[in-house]
């Protein structure tokens, strides 16, 4: 939970309610009916939080906030509260719930339907009261589209064959002028245009749109298809590069009296971005305006472009999308323009590639036309207006990466950090290119750490290897892939992470017509983990889910794991014998609180992963961690528990596991650039190393096993040690490679600076010092340990790069 909250979270402490469904479930969820999630977070430091409330359970839909009790917040509180009233009405629970933040005094939270959103109660005027009330919640005819609290909503009365208008209420006049979109609609453009709806009165707050077509092309473009289906994509994407060429060209001259945006002060814009973050993550903050400052400056030297009219906000889902009999091309209309201003071109077409780069599908292109859609709208722009150049494309790209590093803490994502990071490293690298020759654009995020372009190999074999980025659900919104295992030779188990942050799990299995064949389990849902839905269901958060295997679900007081049938008995016995180890040692470690054939409970121990830590730059209490740890872990290791408490885990057990990674990675060939059968041949040379000393010569102390930084947490003075299923004896100098080469691996992540990164390999050095451990075995621990990873990382789509940079250095 500790990882969800920004630095400055204690100048408003009910923003940890807001982030934590479990604890806000415990307030609301009673009257709301079911567990709550939250979303579309906004967030003054010390002055107000704001966020939708989703009923997992109805599906009904609400705003939360929070006020800071002084400097005003309480008389805040107080006018929502006196506008929406409290009392029950037609049956229902009441509009706006008041509930005090636990340990917190003076704080408090209040939940609301949308039809008490003070800041659109000027446009729910229009829909009127019954409407209004209605919004959003069980048994409304109307179908919410979005709901941003305190800005806009967007409904529609449309029926499955798309009869009836979509509308779209915002807490301001509306920004979208509806006289330019109707100019620029009868001068032939494709643009969404305003109709009236009879009945209603006209406001500057409230427009309505026809229904149009069967989803945007974002939606198209991630549903697996076939060739023909494929085919209308790419068509499509085409066609709004002709249509976006068309708006840029003609539009200046269609402005007549029209009020449109200027360009883009992208210093000023970028400024205000890392101004925002600083209150977040400062070292994310200080990136940030690095790279800001690069963006600002290539785009000051890219001068002279024409001014054109801009959509502002181009992206796959503004376009509108309708099939039509081949061949005639699809039907479409560019929509929201809701930030229509002037400029360069390369800014919306640089807006659109970074979006793809963002969102789902982007593979490893070597440039602009090798993404999917990006590609099709820069040959169809050809057709109607000459293209900017690449170095302008791929600058403005960086603005609009940049500019988005606020979503993923926005979006409550629980590694809003790590995902912030990598679109900060991809705006690097993205200027980078910019001024480079030959232009090609880097990665898509998350595969960070791949330096240089990226080539795109057309071997069918090793294309039908590479895991996808996303993947769709079944109801077409994608679903980013965090994980993937090795199930066997024909299937993977995938973790994946919905919209809204959750967490679920999947299955891929490759294909002989497209790549993969995905299967989403809906969440909290696996038949092999029978408890998981329950706990999921009472407003647990699934913080793990590995398909069949285990799932870890996080409540206010406990964490449960869910293990296949069998298993957990050992899991709790290790764990308990490991919890008097490591406490006698000086740890703070999980107590099993509770166990049965599928589950083990532990206790939540207090503090912020050592990787948080790094990644945070918190020095000086990264580096305390790190000397506790040198302190206790020699006190652990060389306790000598009897040999029954313990099960043994010997060298050749560790070329054994060596070995099976290696045969899963050759069994998918692709993942990494590699000759078939590399991987176990490096496996084989490190195994016979491994196995090289007589076993009677080979020291055995207490070993975790899978020792890294999210293992240990610290809270300021005791340092935390968890999960202990593979807890064994055996060489110290396992562990030690372990955490050594993690350190390593988070540094090429960009995720620790070099100096914290010296200060635990300083630790681990004492340690093996205190531990008499052999430098040779060391060595030869650490190759096993970066041949492992580089399997292990080679199927999370975010990081093959740092995978093939493990794998690479092997072969030297």
């Amino acid at each position: 939970m500790r990882s969800l909250l920004p630095d400055s979270w204690e100048s408003l402490p009910a923003l940890a309610t807001v982030l934590d469904p479990g604890r806000l479930t415990e307030l609301f969820g009673h009257e709301l009916g079911g567990p709550l999630r939250t979303g579309h977070l906004r967030y003054k430091p010390g002055v107000s939080v704001v966020a939708r409330v989703d009923v997992e359970s109805t599906g009904s839909v609400h705003w939360v906030a929070a006020y800071a009790p002084d400097g005003g917040g309480r008389d805040k509180l107080e006018k929502v509260l006196a506008r929406a009233g409290r009392a029950p009405r037609n049956g229902r629970a009441a509009p706006v719930l008041v509930a005090d933040v636990p340990g917190r005094t003076g704080q408090r939270l209040a939940v609301g339907t949308i039809g008490t959103d003070p800041e659109l109660r000027r446009a729910l005027a229009v829909l009127g009261p019954d409407r209004a009330q209605g919004l959003g919640r069980p048994g409304d005819p109307a179908r919410l589209l979005r709901y941003n609290p305190r800005r806009r909503a967007v409904l529609t009365d449309a029926d499955d064959h798309g009869a009836g208008p979509v509308t779209k209420l915002t807490a301001g006049p509306s920004p979208a002028d509806p006289l330019l979109l109707t100019r620029l609609a009868a001068a032939g453009l494709p643009v969404l245009t305003p109709v009236p709806v009879p009945g209603l009165p006209v406001s500057p707050h409230v427009l309505h749109y026809p229904w149009f077509g069967d989803g945007d092309l974002a939606a198209h473009a991630v549903v697996p298809g076939g060739a023909g289906h494929s085919a209308l994509v790419h068509e499509a994407a085409a066609a709004a590069g002709t249509a976006l060429a068309e708006l840029h060209v003609r539009g200046p001259s269609l402005l007549g009296s029209a009020r449109v945006g200027a360009p883009l002060d992208a210093d000023r814009k970028l400024r205000s971005v890392a101004a925002d973050l600083s209150a977040l993550d400062p070292r994310s903050a200080a990136r940030c305006a690095r790279a800001g400052r690069a963006v600002a400056e290539a785009l000051a030297g890219r001068t002279g472009a024409p001014a054109r009219l801009l959509h502002g906000d181009f992206s796959a889902d503004q376009v509108l999308v309708r099939r039509s009999g081949r061949p005639d091309p699809p039907e479409l209309r560019l929509a929201d323009l809701d930030r229509v201003r002037t400029g360069a071109a390369a800014d919306d077409l640089g807006g659109f590639l970074a979006v793809e780069l963002l969102g789902a599908g982007a593979g490893t292109p070597t440039g602009p036309d090798g993404l999917p859609l990006t590609g099709a709208l820069l040959r169809g722009y050809e057709a109607g207006a000459t293209l900017p150049p690449r170095p302008d494309i791929l600058a403005w790209a960086a603005f609009h990466v940049l500019a988005r590093s606020m979503e993923p803490f926005r979006s409550t994502a629980a590694d809003w950090r790590e995902r912030t990071d990598r679109r900060l490293a991809l705006a690097e690298r993205l200027v980078a290119q910019a001024g480079r020759a030959p232009v090609t654009v880097p990665s898509v995020p998350g595969d960070a750490d791949r330096t240089g372009p990226v080539s795109v190999c057309a071997d069918p074999v090793r294309a039908l290897g590479a895991v996808p980025e996303t993947v769709p659900d079944a109801d077409g919104r994608p679903l980013r892939v965090r994980r993937a295992w090795p199930a066997d030779s024909a299937r993977l188990v995938l973790e994946l992470e919905d919209e809204n942050g959750r967490v679920r799990a999947g299955e891929a299995f490759p294909g002989a017509e497209r790549p993969w064949t995905v299967r989403a389990l809906p969440h909290g849902e696996d038949p092999r983990l029978p408890g998981l839905a329950a706990a999921a269901a009472a407003g647990g958060r699934v913080v793990v889910h590995r398909h069949r295997r285990r799932a870890v679900v996080g409540t206010p007081d406990r964490f449960v794991k869910f293990l296949a049938r069998g298993r957990a008995v050992q899991v709790a016995e290790l764990s308990d014998r490991l919890h008097g180890l490591g406490t006698a040692a000086g740890f703070a470690v999980p107590a099993v609180l509770a166990r049965a054939e599928d589950r083990v409970e532990f206790s939540v121990l207090p503090g912020r992963s050592l990787h948080e830590l790094g990644a945070a730059g918190r020095a000086d209490a990264y580096r305390a961690a790190w000397e506790e740890w040198a302190r206790c872990w020699p006190v652990l290791a060389t306790v000598a528990p009897g040999a029954e408490l313990l099960p043994a885990h010997t060298a050749e057990d560790e070329a054994r596991t060596l070995a099976r990674w290696a045969g899963h990675l050759d069994a998918f060939p692709g993942l990494l650039d590699a000759p078939p059968g590399e991987a176990a041949a490096l496996a084989r040379r490190i195994g016979e190393e491994l196995s090289a000393r007589p076993a009677d010569r080979r020291t055995r102390v207490v070993l975790h096993r899978d020792l890294h930084d999210k293992q240990l947490l610290f809270d300021g003075a005791r340092l935390g040690l968890l999960d202990f299923d593979t807890a064994a004896l055996g060489e110290p100098e396992l562990d030690l490679a372990n955490l050594s080469v993690h350190l390593e691996l988070r540094m090429v992540q960009g995720l620790l600076d070099p100096a914290l990164r010296a200060a635990g390999e300083e630790a681990v050095t004492v340690v093996a010092r205190a531990l008499g451990a052999d430098p040779a075995r060391l060595a030869v621990h650490g190759e096993a340990t970066r041949l492992r990873l580089a399997c292990v990382y080679a199927f999370r789509p975010q990081w093959r790069g740092v995978a093939q940079g493990l794998l690479d250095g092997l072969r030297s």
